[in-house]
């Protein structure tokens, strides 16, 4: 990918929408260029603390791109942005790509924070609130939508969606090394960490849960107009599958009868398999409706949720994030209820469409025992989603 066509997709979709490693390519084009055996990576691993993987490239064999980040903690509300913010400073240190085996050596991490919680979502849904809040208290590390689990490490256990991704001890053992190659305690202080995937990434659910299967989950959703209408004002990683193995693999459709679908239409389709992939699954996830987060309720979400035990000092951190807007890392903006808005923004044919096919599995959803805040009538069928369809107009 060469600069000029990053500048370019980089005006259309925002850089956690992208391949991990052709962002990468880009950022810090030096990690490419000098690959490095095993061996030598793990004594570099050993000796810099803060030396973390940046992305996976899953052509061929599979390669992992490493990169020094020194004691800079994740307080950017992308993983992404944190590289990015870091290689425009000239800030990485050491940096470099090995082989994928090295995801085989465990005990390189064996001094990383295990994790606290995941956060699943369906996207513009406060997942981003959520991982901020968590975030804020002094000690808690925040990998959100890290770098090789957008695309890489996927695209590799799958060669490109055209196989299955089986859970077997290989890869259930190469995800938890990546997991904690991320969550190395780089600035001293650290001792809880929490990862929040990119909202695809819920597919893997059960496969994620398998590897860690005491970690507690969250999933967040929220009405797919509102989501809908926010992501055709911006952008979102689930477009750009549209029309290969991966958009196949996300809506459950033949490629050639998802490229054939509006945006509207295609990212229905995700959604829906999203839900029926969180009604179906097996591990420790809490589900929260939007509309449902707010901050009387967010420290319910934190203990029964993810089974914290807050301090109070931690509990009134995260309290203050609900303040302001969740994507503006500076804190000077305040956020606004924008529901109505988004609601307005599709024709009244798109929302129909949408409500059609997805408003059955968010009643269900919101009625599940697993839901924080299920509703008490039982889920009525034909009923709940005339309920839904009227709360929602």
């Amino acid at each position: 990918m060469t600069m000029r066509t990053h500048h370019n997709a980089t005006q259309k979709h925002a850089l956690y929408a992208l391949p991990d490693h052709e962002v990468v390519e880009v950022l810090l084009p030096r990690a490419v260029e000098r690959h490095v055996a095993v061996e030598e990576a793990a004594r570099l691993i050993r000796t810099y603390t803060g030396l973390v993987p940046l992305a996976i490239d899953p052509r061929g064999e599979g390669r992992v791109i490493w990169g020094d980040l020194g004691v800079h903690p994740f307080r950017e509300w992308q993983y992404i942005f944190t590289i990015q913010h870091l290689a425009a400073q000239e800030s990485i240190g050491d940096a470099f790509s090995t082989p994928i085996d090295i995801l085989d050596h465990e005990e390189l991490f064996a001094d990383s924070l295990y994790p606290s919680g995941f956060i699943h979502h369906i996207s513009r849904c406060g997942s981003t609130l959520t991982a901020k809040a968590l975030a804020r208290p002094n000690g808690h590390m925040m990998i959100s939508q890290g770098g090789p689990l957008q695309r890489g490490f996927w695209a590799h256990i799958t060669k490109d969606w055209t196989r299955p991704a089986e859970p077997d001890e290989k890869t259930l053992r190469r995800l938890r090394t990546l997991v904690l190659a991320m969550t190395r305690p780089r600035c001293g202080d650290e001792h809880r960490a929490f990862v929040k995937f990119i909202s695809w990434n819920v597919v893997y659910v059960d496969l994620i849960a398998a590897a860690f299967p005491d970690v507690p989950a969250l999933f967040l959703y929220r009405d797919p107009v509102e989501v809908i209408a926010s992501v055709k004002r911006d952008t979102t990683a689930a477009l750009l599958t549209r029309g290969t193995d991966q958009g196949a693999f996300l809506t459950g459709l033949p490629r050639e009868k998802g490229a054939e679908l509006s945006d509207v239409d295609y990212l229905t389709a995700c959604y829906a398999r999203y839900f029926e992939v969180v009604e179906d699954a097996k591990c420790n996830l809490s589900l929260v409706n939007y509309r449902d987060l707010g901050p009387h309720s967010f420290t319910r979400v934190a203990e029964q949720g993810l089974d914290l035990c807050l301090k109070e000092d931690d509990r009134l951190a995260m309290l203050e994030q609900f303040r302001y807007h969740s994507k503006d890392d500076s804190n000077s903006s305040t956020f606004s209820d924008d529901r109505a808005a988004k609601q307005a923004a599709l024709s009244e044919d798109e929302r129909a469409r949408i409500e059609e096919t997805c408003a059955d599995l968010i009643a269900r959803l919101d009625h599940s025992k697993r839901n924080l805040f299920a509703k008490n009538a039982p889920f009525g069928g034909d009923d709940s989603q005339k309920t839904f369809a009227r709360q929602h107009q």
